[in-house]
C-alpha cells in the first residue's frame, strides 16, 4: 500500500509539474517541460521518503521539516544557475522563481496534501499565464521587426534560436531566403526596451552579420 501511495504521488507530481513545464516550454524558457517535472518529482520523492522514515522507522518528526528545508535550499542553487547577468541587466528571475515554487509543490504532494497541491498548481499557472498577458499589455512592451543579411552558414538558424531562448524572446514570422552567398532573415518579437537591447547586443556578437535593420 505504501509503495502504491508513493507511486500515485509521483504520478501526480509528473502531471502537475508537467502542466507548469508546458507553460514554461511554450514561453521558450530555459527551464521547460522536463526540468519542471524532474524538480517536482524529486521534491515529492524526498518528502515521501521522509514521511516513510517517520511512520515506518520511528524517525523524529523533525525529519520532515529538515527534509523540506534541505530541498528548498538545494533548489536555490539550481535556480541561481538560471539567473544570468548581461551588461548590467539581470534576467531569468521568473524561471528561478518557478523552479523554487515547483519544488514547493512537490513537497506539498509528497506530504499528502493533494487538494492544496491542485489549488497551488492552479495559482501558479494563473500567475504565469494571466499575469503574463497583463504584463505584456501594460508594462511598456513593443513590437520589433528585424531584417538581417548574414553569410550563408548552416548553423545560423540554430544560433539565432539559442540566442532568443537565452534572452526569453519568442521569435514570430521567421523567414529566410538565400541571396547569392548570403541569407536574408526576417522576424518579429514583442519585448520591453531593455530586453530588446539585450537581444540586440547578443545578436551583434554573432559572427557573419553583414547588415542589420530594425523597424
Amino acid at each position: 500500500m505504501e509503495i502504491l501511495q508513493v507511486l500515485l504521488k509521483l504520478i501526480l507530481a509528473i502531471a502537475l509539474g508537467g502542466l507548469i513545464g508546458l507553460e514554461r516550454e511554450a514561453s521558450q524558457k530555459p527551464a521547460g517541460f522536463r526540468t519542471n517535472i524532474l524538480v517536482c518529482i524529486a521534491a515529492t520523492m524526498m518528502m515521501s521518503l521522509a514521511t516513510l522514515l517517520v511512520e515506518d522507522k520511528g524517525g523524529n518528526p523533525d525529519t520532515l521539516v529538515r527534509m523540506a528545508a534541505g530541498v528548498i535550499t538545494g533548489i536555490g542553487f539550481l535556480g541561481a544557475g538560471t539567473i544570468f547577468q548581461s551588461r548590467g541587466m539581470i534576467a531569468g528571475l521568473t524561471t528561478a522563481s518557478t523552479l523554487w515554487v515547483v519544488a514547493g509543490l512537490g513537497l506539498v504532494i509528497g506530504a499528502g496534501y493533494y487538494v492544496p497541491a491542485l489549488i497551488f498548481t492552479a495559482l501558479i499557472i494563473t500567475t504565469l499565464l494571466a499575469f503574463g498577458r497583463i504584463e505584456n499589455a501594460y508594462l511598456h512592451k513593443s513590437q520589433f521587426h528585424y531584417h538581417l543579411k548574414v553569410k550563408a552558414r548552416p548553423y545560423i538558424l540554430s544560433s539565432l534560436r539559442k540566442l532568443a531562448l537565452h534572452h526569453g524572446v519568442r521569435l514570430e514570422r521567421l523567414t529566410m531566403k538565400q541571396e547569392g552567398s548570403s541569407y536574408l532573415l526576417a522576424f518579429s518579437f514583442s519585448a520591453s526596451e531593455d530586453k530588446e537591447q539585450e537581444f540586440n547586443q547578443g545578436l551583434l556578437e554573432l559572427a557573419d552579420i553583414e547588415e542589420l535593420k530594425i523597424d
